[in-house]
């Protein structure tokens, strides 16, 4: 490759470096699906306990590496209901991005954890753990790791050139023209080989204003949950800048709230896969009205949310007589079913 800059000719897009990007210490991979690979590899690693609450691409991930999988529980603090030997190979969740407090926990009890930041952006580095940056950004791909033994020597670099077309078709046309394109971005990762990030990526996540972000996604967390005081944990901790908003209701909630174009994600349809129809964590799931807090919004968009909930969705008192037949609640009633 030619060492120097091409001088001229015609323009790309304008990205500048806001310096403020916070992994540049890190590998920087394709996919968090990568980065699992990547640490399966450098370790040798053969069997991995894993939480039932997990996506999908975590279990094909480790799948395609021929290691042995074995599941876990959550507590209703989402804490690992786990029993283990020290030495047993872990990965645990923060999830939501306000989980810090038992990311903090498992990592004092355990020496091989790897910590999944795919919902926590910002949260701080542990020994081993990965981030997944297009759950908080607008890049199509992307999966950034620490691991002091894991090297990228000899892995080929990816390219986002086709996958990144649902980004610029939001824009064009809107979030309903261009979720064909995002499907066809999402299974595009499903490579099974361990690739770099592209520099199209990269340059795009130097780009970003990272304080912004972080300011507005906090603020309008702590407006909804002071008006709505109906969330998997009542506070944010110190530092803890949160993915969405994890309010408890239900699917109908969900369902008129996306037909109000307030697009609500599942976390994760494919949960009957692996567990048990009465399991604590499938109630989880059916019950996370997963509202929508980040950078692209601003405090009138939250009390537009409000308004919804209030009006079409049933009442607030409705929607906490429903989350209450369900034994969840914002500080979690007692709730004895697991998966199998």
């Amino acid at each position: 490759m030619n060492k120097y800059q091409e001088i001229g000719g015609y323009f790309a897009l304008e990205l500048n470096n806001t310096n403020s990007y916070p992994h540049k210490n890190a590998l920087h991979l394709q996919s968090a699906r990568s980065a699992i690979k990547l640490l399966i590899k450098t370790h040798n690693i053969k069997e991995i306990y894993i939480p039932y609450f997990t996506c999908k691409s975590v279990l094909d991930a480790i799948k395609e590496m021929h290691c042995n999988i074995k599941f876990y529980s959550i507590n209703e603090d989402l804490s690992p209901k786990l029993e283990c030997k020290n030495n047993n190979w872990i990965i645990y969740n923060d999830y939501f991005g306000i989980n810090s407090h038992n990311v903090k926990e498992i990592t004092k009890k355990y020496k091989n954890i790897i910590i999944d930041n795919a919902q926590s952006f910002f949260a701080k580095k542990t020994k081993m753990c990965f981030y997944s940056p297009r759950k908080f950004i607008g890049v199509s791909d992307g999966g950034i790791l620490y691991d002091t033994k894991s090297t990228l020597k000899g892995v080929k670099q990816d390219s986002s050139i086709k996958r990144a077309k649902y980004l610029f078709s939001r824009i064009e046309e809107g979030a309903e023209y261009g979720y064909k394109y995002f499907l066809d971005s999402e299974k595009s990762l499903d490579s099974k080989t361990i690739r770099k990030m592209s520099n199209l990526t990269k340059t795009l996540l130097h780009s970003i204003n990272y304080k912004k972000i972080k300011q507005k996604r906090v603020q309008n967390y702590n407006h909804l949950n002071n008006i709505l005081k109906n969330s998997i944990k009542s506070f944010l901790g110190q530092n803890e800048i949160p993915m969405i908003y994890p309010y408890i209701g239900d699917n109908k909630l969900r369902q008129y709230l996306i037909k109000n174009k307030i697009f609500i994600a599942t976390y994760w349809q494919d949960l009957e896969k692996w567990c048990n129809k009465n399991s604590f964590e499938i109630h989880l799931r059916d019950s996370l009205v997963a509202i929508p807090i980040d950078q692209r919004y601003e405090i009138n968009d939250m009390n537009r949310i409000i308004e919804i909930i209030k009006w079409g969705g049933g009442s607030l008192n409705e929607t906490y007589n429903a989350r209450n037949s369900y034994c969840i609640t914002s500080n979690f009633h007692k709730y004895e079913v697991y998966c199998a």
